[in-house]
């Protein structure tokens, strides 16, 4: 395996401390048609380098449960220098959190400095922000009650990569995700990608804007974490809309085969949510069911406050088993309760069906050591709830030692048994054995294997991989349990979204030489695919992916990122059991509603 060589970073010699918080900004305004403008701020950060950064720019206008619509234009000296309000999040409370709207279809921009007139045809990264479609924005802070700095900066990648970031909020949660417009028949109609075509509009503002910001239309990576990389697969595999709207791509942290509910599963959907709606507005006490009996056919949902679609989610997540509080089940099979569906409009294609083929555009795709590790830690409170051996014999196929058939079972499996006993060192920082098992399972499952199940065809030199495997640096998600996934915890754990303060380069002052050191490399490859991704690809050295089998000879050929150039001690396909996975150990339920109600009564 190839490890990230540091001649970059060496070369470049900036950390992310370089960046004088202190530099006085100026006002510059970009010019539009019809006399309009938008204004942000320059900020001179020495006398070699400098960006402008364009701050809660509309991109597009919206009505509930509606498709938003691009704003066709802007008017004189159109403010830009503070970031727009952020997309209902789970557990909205109107009175706590002021700066959440359903107005909120904001992107940001960051450029070099454009009073330059050479800045021009410059490479774009859009980039889509996680939260498993429920919660995050393109101002998210860290770390957790502190919001002391700014996570998906874009300074270097403007400043120092000399690349133009955008970020975007897009639409979440039940406001996001579900078509609840009735029918003169009392039916709810499929549908409800409104989210999804919130990024589309988003990528459509910038075919037809951002030239004027110095960029390249026709050189536009669409990059994501989390759910935000599961966007950029939907995008790049599920839809043909938005396929010239973007000529490259990277997934960070992708549970790249999650399959996504159909039609039937979301028309099923909707009526239970808008049963939980009726049930909110009329406070008919339910425990853990939504009744869709409560929806009727001449139900007016322009009728239900910001304050009653929360509560709806609440109960609907509750009832779906899987709200924030006890998330342990992410990238398992029906675990999500809000996400895109394969409608046969909009999205016609599952990606977990298309990963055989590989991908027609340029892409890195890649996953952290400990993926598993959070979503787990998130469920410790609630692991003696857990029937984890019912829900994987349920789940999967050949789970059971009891199986017949099966060389091999999940369950029979010491990694993913609930009767192993795990050592100190194995735990991780986990609670327990059980929870444990989960984390593995999720981890190899969901993450590891399902990323490298990517089978490129033999003429595509095309696609990288890497593998991240340094310890979490900050606290980005919520605290859970032990500091298994808190910075620089004892385990070396890179948990989920570790790697998101490197690419961004958006760490501390305080932290590390080598992080700095390591956070500048990993900006810069980023920045040079975007740059290159047709040609010499991330870097220079950086092997490329070829499709692994229980044949393939060797580790697979991911580009390992850590400080020190320490390449991985083991083979993870096959430690990881990844031939398993991949072909032993298929879903054997595909029916969303159905694999939610098993989520659901193993989670009690």
């Amino acid at each position: 395996m190839k490890t990230l060589p540091f001649a970059a970073a060496i070369m470049i010699g900036l950390g992310c401390s370089t960046f004088s918080s202190k530099a006085e900004a100026q006002d510059y305004c970009v010019p539009f048609e019809n006399g309009g403008s938008i204004c942000g701020k320059t900020h001179d950060l020495s006398a070699t380098s400098s960006y402008s950064v364009f701050k809660g720019i509309e991109y597009a206008t919206q009505k509930r449960w509606e498709p938003s619509v691009v704003v066709p234009g802007y008017g004189p000296k159109t403010p830009a220098t503070d970031f727009g309000k952020s997309c209902i999040q789970m557990g909205y409370d109107p009175a706590k959190d002021p700066d959440q709207s359903e107005d909120c279809l904001f992107l940001n921009v960051w450029t070099p400095k454009t009073e330059a007139q050479s800045v021009k045809d410059l490479p774009v990264m859009v980039f889509i922000h996680g939260g498993a479609f429920v919660a995050g924005k393109s101002n998210d802070m860290y770390p957790p009650e502190k919001n002391e700095f700014l996570l998906y900066d874009g300074a270097t990648f403007a400043a120092e990569q000399r690349v133009i970031l955008v970020t975007l909020n897009y639409r979440l949660g039940a406001l996001g995700f579900m078509q609840l417009t009735l029918s003169h028949q009392g039916d709810i109609p499929y549908g409800g990608n409104y989210g999804l075509q919130d990024q589309m509009n988003a990528l459509k503002w910038v075919q037809s804007n951002i030239e004027k910001f110095g960029g390249d239309p026709d050189k536009v990576t669409l990059f994501g974490e989390s759910a935000g990389a599961m966007s950029v697969g939907l995008h790049l595999w599920g839809t043909s809309d938005t396929q010239d709207l973007f000529n490259a791509a990277i997934m960070e942290s992708n549970p790249i085969g999650y399959r996504y509910r159909n039609n039937e599963d979301g028309a099923k959907q909707a009526k239970m949510f808008v049963g939980c709606l009726a049930a909110v507005k009329s406070k008919i006490k339910v425990n853990k069911d939504c009744n869709p009996l409560f929806a009727t056919e001449n139900v007016d949902l322009n009728n239900y406050t910001l304050d009653d679609i929360s509560k709806a989610q609440t109960l609907y997540a509750k009832y779906n088993a899987v709200h924030l509080d006890i998330n342990g089940t992410v990238g398992l099979p029906g675990a999500l309760p809000f996400t895109p569906i394969i409608d046969g409009k909009f999205l016609t294609q599952q990606p977990a069906d298309q990963l055989k083929d590989g991908s027609k555009k340029p892409l890195i795709f890649g996953f952290n050591q400990n993926e598993g590790i959070y979503f787990a830690q998130k469920a410790e409170p609630k692991s003696n709830m857990i029937l984890y051996q019912e829900m994987v014999k349920k789940l999967f196929k050949c789970a059971s030692p009891k199986d017949k058939g099966c060389t091999a079972t999940v369950l029979g499996t010491p990694e993913y048994s609930p009767k192993t006993v795990f050592t100190e060192e194995q735990r991780r920082g986990l609670a327990n054995d059980k929870v444990t098992a989960l984390s593995n399972l999720i981890n190899d499952f969901a993450f590891s294997c399902a990323n490298m199940s990517v089978k490129p065809d033999a003429d595509q030199t095309n696609i990288w991989a890497y593998f991240f495997n340094q310890p979490d640096q900050i606290q980005l998600l919520p605290a859970s349990g032990s500091n298994a996934c808190g910075p620089q915890n004892q385990w070396d754990n890179s948990c989920h979204a570790a790697e998101l303060p490197f690419v961004f380069n958006s760490l501390p002052p305080t932290t590390s030489e080598a992080n700095k050191k390591l956070a500048m490399t990993m900006n810069t490859v980023w920045a040079t695919f975007a740059k290159n991704y047709d040609t010499t690809g991330p870097e220079h050295d950086w092997e490329k992916w070829q499709a692994q089998t229980s044949e393939s000879k060797g580790s697979p050929p991911l580009n390992v990122l850590n400080d020190d150039n320490t390449p991985i001690s083991e083979n993870i396909f096959e430690t990881r059991h990844c031939t398993n996975w991949l072909n032993d150990w298929p879903v054997k339920v595909r029916d969303y509603n159905a694999a939610m109600q098993i989520i659901r009564e193993t989670t009690q």
